[in-house]
């Protein structure tokens, strides 16, 4: 596999997901996750804070993209109609994902992307509105060294995912 078939992916699922809030105004800020498993649909986070309040937007693909996205060839009109979720919801201020991002874990989120086709890969994309920004991506976080800020920004946004009221459940088995 190489680089461009994993940056060439999470652009489908993102250009797939709900679109992501741009800061706007003073102390904003947005971040989006992005994770590619190995087997599975992907899941994309996008959090959001402006003028102190947060938000959270989760797009769950029902089915997988990849797969859909391999079988027509990587056509980029195959990808956009992957049956998907977005939910959505305010977050409370002392949220533990705000807290996070608002101390700056990204900061601390280092590059790792290893170009494995059977590992999980998340992909990460921060902006505020005093114009910084932070793009990283890693495969496996779990199982490399030092990746402390991306298991505590990834196992938050999990958390953080579930507060959204769900509509739909994918019907799709992974094996453990």
């Amino acid at each position: 596999m190489t680089s461009n078939y994993l940056l060439d992916w999470e652009r489908q699922v993102s250009a797939s997901a709900a679109q992501l809030a741009l800061p706007l105004g003073p102390r904003s800020w947005s971040l989006r996750l992005v994770h590619l498993p190995a087997q599975g649909p992907e899941v994309v986070w996008d959090f959001s804070g402006v003028f102190g309040r947060s938000a959270v937007t989760v797009t769950r693909f029902l089915e997988s993209l990849r797969e859909r996205w391999e079988q027509t060839g990587r056509s980029a009109e195959s990808a956009c109609g992957v049956p998907r979720e977005i939910s959505q919801a305010e977050l409370p201020s002392r949220e533990p994902i705000v807290r996070e991002i608002e101390k700056g874990i990204v900061w601390g989120c280092r590059q790792g992307l290893e170009f494995w086709l059977d590992a999980a890969h998340y992909f990460l994309r921060f902006q505020n509105s005093e114009g910084s920004s932070r793009a990283a991506a890693i495969t496996n976080p779990h199982a490399q060294p030092h990746t402390e800020s991306w298991q505590r920004l990834i196992n938050r946004a999990i958390g953080s995912g579930l507060l959204p009221p769900r509509r739909f459940v994918a019907d799709y088995a992974v094996a453990t």
